[in-house]
């Protein structure tokens, strides 16, 4: 009988069966009988063990149950995943399989846990009787307003959402929160600052609270919707330049390079890379930046033979040494057609950048890949992450749904010193700053967008203008085909939250002529 209780009530469920007693705050949630519960979540609040014991309830207690859990990035889903792996291992809950392929728990009672990257794609399918969003902030309304059919047809279906206030309080997750504190029918919200959770450091909170600028802590630790106080980047134009499309690892990549005739390997995506690095506490990152080949989809947003950018691939690590993220590096070089590699020497970045030189001489790649010695400065910054900026307001940069690239364009703040120069960064206690710093290095390494050339659908290019008006007819006839192609769904494409249309696996398109930058640590680089 003492079983059977523990099964019904998620409480027991978790004292008695896991092993991992719920605290006050996190009952309430457990037990809530709303269909959609929001949970707002300050740092360390306990957010992800409380949607870990809800998924492990639903499954365990119902036979053949479908749990779905969208998460804002492949690494989060993992981690989630994980922490769901190591609950459900207790003796008294034997009969479940983890499946880290599939990325699901299978349980002896038919009912499956699925732990997926928020992904239209991956998302759409079968009905679902629990659907949980973690980092919902993060996760795009376009996203959500395709999932949350999967629980149309289940009437005991139930959805949880929870996540760090993050971006514009009028997407969906914000107004979920709106209607559970305002007593909405079916709505229950819960309001977590971390301050609920009694691991947490109330002395040292304090003392983050006289460092910190306060819409940091107002959104990290309090659990707070703030408006854009100093952020060099506002919340509007990072979610309209973001698109649900697929990165390219070093793998993919050279998969998509096709093989040339006689001996070799032709590297023909062409990128810039940026490189930041680390250590100790910060991680090392890097990201490529490349023209996106969309056969033309946006000609009419960027004009005829116009391509914006975007970011085919980044990662960050906090515990990769030196030689394994050179080795990484290396392997990057060696898939993508790589022009140039911006990388910081003031800090540690002086012997790192000289063992990258050593790794891609030793591949025979130390002439083709021009790594430059940068100094990131507060000058630099500033004009690095102006150009960003510009990129974004005038819609020619696409960037992934990639939650920490994100978090930290989001966090990083500016302000002016007396001598009237400005500083930009993350503030220490909203987080790293590497992934952007990598994507900064990237991004000023690149040319003119305007310098892109028209191409037809064959691929070539056309320089003299005896050749514009078969080049015109080529292109009227690519277009038609790419409108059959999208009536067929032949082309999987994705649109960007303002509007750009992207290819779900995205290429960078091919050289068009000289549009990347040699920089020499300057605020502008000479061209090369």
């Amino acid at each position: 009988m003492q079983v059977v209780e523990s099964l019904l009530d998620p409480r027991e469920f978790a004292r008695q069966l896991i092993g991992e007693p719920l605290w006050a705050h996190q009952q309430q949630v457990v037990t809530s009988p709303a269909r959609t519960r929001v949970m707002v979540s300050g740092r360390q609040a306990g957010k992800s063990r409380t949607l870990a014991v809800i998924a492990l309830h639903a499954a365990f207690t119902r036979r053949d149950c479908r749990v779905l859990i969208l998460s804002a990035g492949e690494d989060a889903a993992k981690e989630l995943l994980e922490d769901i792996k190591a609950l459900s291992s207790s003796p008294l809950l034997s009969g479940s399989e983890m499946d880290s392929n599939t990325q699901r728990v299978v349980l002896s009672n038919g009912s499956v846990i699925r732990c997926i990257p928020a992904s239209e794609r991956q998302a759409r399918g079968p009905s679902v009787d629990l659907l949980i969003l973690d980092e919902a902030a993060s996760i795009s309304d376009e996203l959500w307003r395709a999932v949350r059919y999967t629980i149309i047809a289940k009437p005991e279906s139930r959805v949880v959402m929870a996540g760090t206030p993050f971006g514009s309080q009028d997407r969906f997750f914000g107004q979920a929160f709106r209607l559970g504190k305002g007593g909405a029918e079916g709505y229950e919200s819960f309001h977590w600052p971390s301050q609920v959770s009694p691991l947490v450091d109330d002395r040292l909170l304090q003392d983050w609270r006289r460092t910190d600028p306060d819409w940091v802590y107002r959104q990290e630790v309090l659990a707070e919707w703030v408006q854009d106080q100093q952020a060099y980047f506002s919340a509007e134009e990072l979610h309209a330049a973001t698109a649900d499309y697929e990165l390219m690892s070093p793998a993919v990549a050279r998969e998509a390079s096709p093989f040339v005739q006689g001996p070799g390997y032709q590297r023909t995506l062409p990128a810039v890379m940026g490189i930041d690095w680390g250590l100790r506490r910060d991680a090392n990152a890097v990201a490529l930046v490349a023209p996106l080949e969309d056969w033309g989809l946006n000609d009419d947003r960027l004009g005829v033979g116009q391509r914006a950018l975007f970011v085919p691939w980044l990662r960050a690590e906090m515990d990769w040494s030196w030689p394994l993220f050179v080795q990484h590096l290396v392997e990057v070089c060696s898939s993508y057609l790589v022009h140039v590699a911006a990388s910081e020497v003031n800090g540690v970045g002086d012997p790192a950048t000289f063992m990258l030189r050593q790794g891609l001489q030793r591949v025979g790649l130390g002439s083709s890949v021009h790594v430059c010695e940068v100094w990131t400065d507060a000058r630099r910054k500033q004009a690095g992450f102006g150009k960003l900026k510009a990129l974004l307001q005038q819609e020619r940069l696409v960037l992934p749904r990639h939650p920490e690239l994100l978090r930290q364009l989001n966090a990083l703040q500016f302000e002016y010193s007396p001598s009237g120069s400005v500083k930009i960064a993350v503030p220490e206690r909203a987080g790293h700053d590497d992934l952007a710093l990598a994507l900064m290095q990237a991004v000023s390494c690149v040319g003119e967008v305007d310098d892109f050339a028209w191409r037809n659908p064959g691929g070539s290019f056309y320089a003299s203008p005896g050749d514009w008006e078969a080049a015109e007819h080529g292109y009227q006839r690519s277009r038609e085909r790419l409108a059959e192609q999208l009536a067929t769904g032949e082309l999987d494409v994705v649109t960007s939250n303002g509007g750009l249309l992207v290819p779900r696996q995205p290429v960078p398109l091919r050289d068009t002529g000289q549009w990347w930058y040699l920089p020499a640590g300057r605020e502008q680089a000479e061209p090369w």
